[in-house]
């Protein structure tokens, strides 16, 4: 069974869609041709980015569209992104030809970003003929983003060429504390403290859920506080002991992890080392995910989407890129790989084992604003789409986190495309030249090196033949060239995860581990913007 690849790089850099996203304001336009909808994805005061969908609920294909707006606040657009921009307030926005053809039941979207005229993003009328003839307008408040959600119809396959995408401009980085979501008269005891995986960690006083920045440190909520497994929670400031009831649901006993995360305050942003993760105890792994979804895989070499500056928050660093050899680049506006330029994914992205029952790593997710999320993924023991599949089955029960660091247009809502090295390459392949290896080494372009094997040894085969023929391919084109790193995230593949295709999960969106954190360079815990919706 062909797994599915994050078909990444220079193409859907930009791609800003999602299968859950927070309104902060909606047009609607009548649905005599298509639902036309201007969605503010981030407001951070000085700017905002936004995006335009247009849904086709008709009986029949849209082909071609032009729409407008206009601000009457002083807003002005910098930058865009899956179409051609023309004006200066009123704007008109075409199609790249890719996205202009918009079958029945599906929607396309394309966003820009910009400088506010006001304190607040505006959210302006969305005219044209494909958006119909008669419009009503609605807004969100701010303090409802948390509980507003709006669900996305399939983006429809195409052909896409390299210069269909624009490069934005850099977000301005703003303070912390400017977006950090407080509410008043949630404080809590004096004295307490959260014991956050085994490090000791402020609680917020007013912010209400995720993490927080108050006076002038990182803190965490004390309801993200009280969603950890025992013994971790809330404490007093001196004790390791939970003062509080931790949530039980769906607790897994035989699932034992050891962990040692931080407060993402006290994270190097650069390292590149690969430290070790140490405990002094291991706890039973409390899931609770009720979220279905399941794990492929991919490594292309291109760089990410998390990499370019203006898809991450304001307050969020960009994903570091690497050169051919893997030196990290200090510029971030660096073209990819896998267009004309010489940005690759950071070996440092490879996932890595925990204990025997948990593992980090990195992953691409359906679009949105998903860079630096983290995800924990709890496999069940079923394939996505290889009944009786040996490596799905003996995966049961263990649990991966994994931060977001890339999106793709055939990621679906639910999917996490896991970064591992030989695990297919997808639409782009940057991996040849940067490795020096033939495209055929490199195994079946969706699926990579385990699809290969079950090429060759059928899909009847035992686990250990899998995992055998896996190992063996890994020392081939990483050993016998010295890349040991990506050897041993390679065999990974084929050990911890049990050469296992296409897994089944369950999955809910958690605080990122400092580990990853350090890693990937991406720590939005200062947003508070964790998610208990299925994306």
């Amino acid at each position: 069974m062909k797994s599915l690849s994050a078909k990444s790089c220079t193409l859907f850099k930009k791609l800003l869609t999602g299968t859950s996203v927070a309104i902060l304001g909606i047009y609607v336009g009548a649905a005599q041709a298509a639902t036309c909808e201007y969605l503010v994805n981030n407001d951070w005061g000085s700017g905002f980015t936004a995006s335009i969908r247009i849904s086709n609920n008709g009986t029949s294909a849209v082909s071609g569209w032009n729409v407008g707006w206009s601000y009457s606040d002083g807003s002005r657009v910098t930058s865009s992104w899956n179409a051609t921009l023309s004006g200066s307030n009123p704007y008109t926005a075409s199609p790249l030809g890719w996205n202009s053809s918009i079958p029945v039941g599906s929607s396309i979207e394309f966003g820009v970003q910009g400088n506010n005229g006001s304190g607040k993003a505006q959210v302006p009328t969305i005219t044209g003929s494909v958006c119909g003839g008669t419009t009503t307008t609605s807004s969100v408040a701010a303090s409802s983003v948390a509980s507003s959600v709006i669900t996305r119809s399939s983006l429809a396959s195409s052909s896409l060429s390299s210069s269909s995408i624009q490069q934005q401009s850099s977000v301005p980085r703003s303070s912390f504390s400017a977006v950090a979501s407080s509410v008043p008269g949630s404080s809590v005891a004096s004295g307490q403290a959260c014991n956050w995986y085994g490090s000791i960690t402020p609680l917020c006083a007013t912010t209400t859920s995720g993490w927080g920045y108050e006076n002038g440190k990182s803190c965490v909520s004390a309801s993200t506080c009280r969603s950890q497994p025992s013994p971790y929670g809330i404490v007093s400031g001196t004790s390791s002991t939970p003062a509080s009831s931790i949530r039980s649901s769906s607790s897994r006993s035989s699932s034992s992890i050891a962990v040692s995360s931080v407060s993402p305050s006290s994270v190097p942003r650069s390292s590149s080392s690969r430290s070790s993760i140490a405990s002094s105890s291991a706890s039973s792994i409390t899931t609770g995910a009720t979220c279905n979804g399941y794990a492929t895989r991919y490594w292309d070499c291109c760089k990410a989407h998390c990499s370019w500056s203006a898809n991450v928050p304001s307050v969020v660093s960009p994903l570091p890129s690497c050169g051919v050899n893997n030196a990290k680049l200090t510029d971030a506006s660096a073209g990819s790989a896998c267009g004309s330029g010489n940005a690759h994914m950071c070996w440092g992205q490879a996932p890595f084992t925990v204990s025997d029952k948990l593992a980090y790593g990195y992953a691409a997710t359906s679009g949105g604003d998903v860079c630096g999320r983290c995800f924990q993924l709890e496999f069940t023991g079923q394939s996505h789409n290889a009944p009786g599949d040996p490596g799905s089955a003996a995966l049961a029960g263990k649990v991966m986190i994994v931060q977001a660091t890339n999106i793709g247009y055939d990621v679906s809502g639910g999917q996490f495309d896991i970064l591992v090295p030989g695990g297919g390459v997808g639409a782009f392949n940057a991996c040849s030249a940067q490795w020096g290896v033939s495209n055929a080494e490199l195994g079946a372009q969706y699926g990579g090196l385990l699809a290969a094997c079950k090429q060759e040894l059928g899909y009847n085969a035992s686990l250990a033949q899998y995992k055998s023929c896996l190992i063996n391919r890994c020392d081939s084109v990483f050993g016998s060239r010295g890349l040991t790193e990506l050897q041993q995230a390679c065999t990974w593949y084929a050990n911890w995860f049990e050469a296992a295709d296409n897994p089944a999960l369950k999955y809910k969106e958690v605080a990122c581990p400092a580990e990853l954190i350090s890693r990937s360079g991406m720590n939005r815990g200062s947003l508070n913007d964790i998610k208990n919706t299925c994306n």
